[in-house]
């Protein structure tokens, strides 16, 4: 959201110039980023931009919260499936992002990665950061505290495995961006699959 005072942002200009600021930001790294290099994105006047936002820290921070936002959008579960299904929809989502149309899903993740990498300069961001983060575990530990609820999960600690589950795709992303390891998505994955995910389920051999 815009500085408080200043007006109101339409919502498609907000849209039109939060995905500039995702896509100027993977391009240019957060150190290196400017709030020209966003109008080159946008498209439209950078006064339209000074308008609404002040500076490049506010804008920053208006993008962190919508891409956290669109995110928490992308990975919702429904109850109209049982919590295998939803903690596999969880997991899928995460890895190769959720089906939204015009999602880039690792232009996300990356922008999302150098913006922790800089947070902990910015108190503001470590707090929607960390605000994001126990959400999101949180959903998972619902998911996993349905499944024992009705016998298919083991009776574990609930936060304990969403922690570790986390951790693996967490790592995974990291390797992916940071260091171009192609594979690091599916050995994730195989991780979770045959040691993790086996000792979750009522059958120690996960069948």
């Amino acid at each position: 959201m815009p500085t408080t005072g200043r007006p109101e942002i339409p919502e498609e200009t907000y849209e039109d110039l939060m995905q500039a600021t995702a896509r100027a930001l993977c391009e240019h790294g957060y150190t290196r980023l400017r709030v020209r290099d966003i109008d080159e994105y946008f498209g439209k006047s950078r006064q339209l931009i000074n308008h609404y936002y002040d500076g490049k820290e506010d804008l920053i921070e208006a993008v962190l919260q919508y891409l956290l936002e669109e995110y928490e959008r992308g990975i919702a579960v429904g109850d109209d499936v049982d919590p295998e299904q939803q903690l596999d929809s969880y997991i899928r989502q995460f890895f190769h992002g959720p089906d939204i149309e015009n999602f880039d899903h690792w232009a996300f993740v990356t922008a999302l990665i150098e913006l922790r990498s800089q947070a902990q300069h910015y108190p503001r961001h470590q707090e929607l950061l960390l605000e994001n983060y126990y959400h999101l575990r949180g959903i998972l530990v619902a998911i996993i505290e349905r499944g024992i609820d009705e016998g298919e999960f083991r009776a574990v600690d609930a936060a304990t495995f969403a922690t570790a589950i986390n951790a693996v795709i967490s790592t995974s992303r990291m390797r992916k961006v940071c260091l171009g390891d192609d594979e690091a998505i599916e050995s994730g994955r195989e991780v979770l699959d045959t040691v993790i995910l086996p000792q979750l389920r009522t059958d120690p051999d996960g069948d």
